[in-house]
């Protein structure tokens, strides 16, 4: 029965080793496969691009030494070729003058006596790299003949990203080898933005396309100073207390510790964040929560208590967060009770329930059963005229 080869066991204890034709068409298969990967991995490699490969539109000039008949001005065609006489269609594209001039002596030695061929460019094609999005001048480039360009010199060269630009979404888009679909290659940037950076690396090549999109702002209402929409750093996204101060911080009736946000995750969906700027702890406030691009800020007002009929000063009143108002206390913030309050018969509205309350005992200083109770957010206190 054939028993199946394995490298453990060794050559000489396989069958195969017995039929020396057969072990010989195996060892020959698995080369060639061997060599077949190898070959394959190599083509998938991508062909580093250098500034003096020539290209088509490149023009070139040729001298023969002591053979100026032979001197030519020619154009590299879009095939990547261009006609020499004595030698027909001449490869010149991917490579450079001096090899041309080297192939030119190669074809042309066996018509003309140890042949000397200088080729040098005499009008280099455009080179050209275009940048779109959020530069201070969107543009084109021509990159240098002599050295390459990195993304990152092409922005500076575009006079830098604008305040808007979304630092973690840069890329540059570039045709595939056969020419047939446009890849999408990430740019690093964070060069230009940390002193941490191994530098920019990413070198650009002719029609390659520089994209740098455009962050969505953080949207600022409520209240807030100032309505705001801020552009953020998207490499170093701020803290919420940050986006407050940039909106003119927080306006007189703003409720500190109710600050909502709201998110939209990777599935598209909305997510409510609680933001507070009220509890510290080790120096920062502990829900100082940090925001990224899109998040809608909305600080709330404080929540009031309402005193209303015969106080001196019938309106709102606010109450801070964590600081309980009873109802004498929120009486004597409405500046007190006019001649004509009935001190005794104060209808408390909760949830749109009405109940009565007796302060009068309390603010005679009398022992009284009634309770100076605690109010909530939203209460209304109604203290009637009195005609007595």
């Amino acid at each position: 029965m054939f028993q199946p080869f394995c490298l453990d066991r060794g050559i000489n204890s396989c069958p195969i080793a017995s039929h020396p034709s057969t072990f010989m068409m195996k060892k020959s298969l698995f080369a060639a496969l061997l060599l077949f990967s190898v070959l394959l991995f190599a083509a998938a490699e991508p062909t580093p691009w250098e500034p003096s490969l020539l290209r088509p539109g490149d023009v070139l000039s040729i001298s023969v030494f002591r053979l100026s008949e032979f001197d030519k001005s020619v154009r590299v065609e879009e095939d990547g070729k261009f006609h020499y006489p004595l030698c027909g269609e001449v490869q010149a594209a991917g490579l450079t003058a001096r090899a041309v001039g080297k192939k030119l002596e190669e074809m042309l030695k066996d018509q003309v006596a140890n042949p000397q061929v200088d080729v040098f460019v005499s009008n280099w094609a455009p080179r050209r790299v275009y940048i779109l999005g959020e530069v201070s001048t969107s543009s084109s480039l021509e990159l240098p003949t002599t050295g390459a360009m990195t993304a990152l010199q092409a922005i500076s060269a575009a006079g830098g990203f604008t305040e808007s630009a979304d630092l973690n979404n840069v890329s540059v888009l570039r045709r595939s080898k056969d020419g047939k679909k446009l890849v999408r290659h990430p740019i690093d940037v964070s060069a230009l933005v940390s002193r941490t950076s191994g530098g920019d690396d990413f070198k650009l090549q002719p029609e390659d396309t520089l994209i740098i999109p455009k962050a969505p702002p953080v949207y600022v209402s409520g209240a807030v100073t100032k309505q705001s929409v801020i552009f953020i750093d998207t490499q170093r996204p701020p803290l919420l207390s940050e986006i407050i101060i940039r909106a003119g911080g927080l306006a007189d009736d703003a409720d500190p510790d109710d600050i909502n946000i709201v998110r939209v995750n990777n599935l598209n969906e909305n997510v409510l964040l609680k933001g507070s700027l009220v509890t510290v702890g080790d120096g920062e406030y502990q829900e100082n929560v940090r925001l990224q691009p899109g998040d809608n800020v909305l600080v709330s007002t404080a929540r009031k208590i309402y005193v209303l009929g015969e106080v001196k000063k019938p309106g709102p009143i606010e109450v801070l967060p964590g600081r309980p108002v009873t109802a004498s206390q929120a009486i004597a913030l409405a500046g007190g009770f006019t001649d004509l309050s009935k001190q005794g018969d104060i209808v408390l509205i909760r949830d749109k329930q009405f109940s009565k309350l007796n302060l009068k005992k309390l603010f005679k200083d009398e022992l009284s059963l009634e309770r100076d109770i605690e109010l909530r957010y939203g209460d209304v206190l109604f203290i009637k005229e009195s005609f007595f």
